[in-house]
């Protein structure tokens, strides 16, 4: 394999680039909508007022799970009108159980890409949301062995990034961030004067998606197991 060695560290978001996360999250909107058809009809304004609400919780209550389901029970509020809740708010409850259940099973090549990569260079996970239930994540992934570090943040922006550099003292010439999330995982680290690895996902989150534009730091691949490849295209350059 040609050298890649260049890169020292390699960063990894964790949902939708390790695991399959957000289709599951759209299952359960889809499950959510019929719930509630018999009060609003109109899938697209049921919606709409989620995703609205959504954006008033993140604020003030983050990203997770358990805060999603928050935010369906408060949609729901806002389309009841003088009936009995305590059916659907059970029914939304099941809805969030099953959610917060969803299998983590690593996307195909993930583990085979990490054990190769882990042999030249240091490997972190770098996600947001709830420390306990991405933490717990990455155990049931099978994963966890892979990260000498597993960071959970509130947000990840890039003073994020930054603060991150400094934690662990990497070298922004020589450590690239790899995932799924133009919003989360590549502008932020670019900005921040990392290398980014931009690997699209078809069902990222509405709220994470975005143009990503041409970059020199900026690599890209249509899948995981790609990247000692793509990473390597670097290592020739600099050889």
């Amino acid at each position: 394999m040609a050298n890649n060695r260049i890169f020292g560290t390699l960063i990894f978001d964790a949902d939708d680039t390790l695991w399959e996360n957000n289709v599951y999250f759209l299952r359960a909107i889809e499950e959510y909508v019929a719930l509630l058809a018999p009060l609003a009809p109109d899938h697209r304004e049921v919606q709409r007022v989620l995703s609205e609400v959504e954006l008033e919780h993140i604020p003030l209550r983050g990203y997770g799970t358990r805060n999603f389901i928050d935010s369906l029970q408060e949609t729901f509020r806002r389309f009841q009108v003088g009936t009995d809740g305590r059916a659907f708010s059970l029914a939304i409850e099941a809805i969030g159980e099953r959610l917060l259940r969803h299998p983590v099973e690593p996307m195909p090549g993930v583990a085979a890409t990490l054990a190769t990569l882990r042999e030249h260079h240091r490997l972190l996970v770098f996600t947001k949301g709830d420390r306990e239930e991405q933490t717990d994540k990455l155990e049931r992934s099978g994963l966890h062995g892979f990260f000498e570090r597993i960071e959970v943040v509130e947000e990840k922006d890039t003073a994020a990034y930054q603060e991150l550099v400094q934690r662990h003292g990497l070298d922004r010439e020589t450590t690239a961030m790899i995932g799924n999330s133009p919003r989360s995982d590549v502008l932020p680290a670019l900005a921040a004067g990392l290398w980014a690895v931009f690997i699209p996902h078809p069902h990222t989150w509405e709220r994470e998606d975005g143009p990503v534009d041409p970059h020199r730091r900026l690599l890209r691949t249509q899948t995981f197991s790609e990247l000692p490849g793509i990473l390597s295209t670097v290592g020739q350059e600099y050889s």
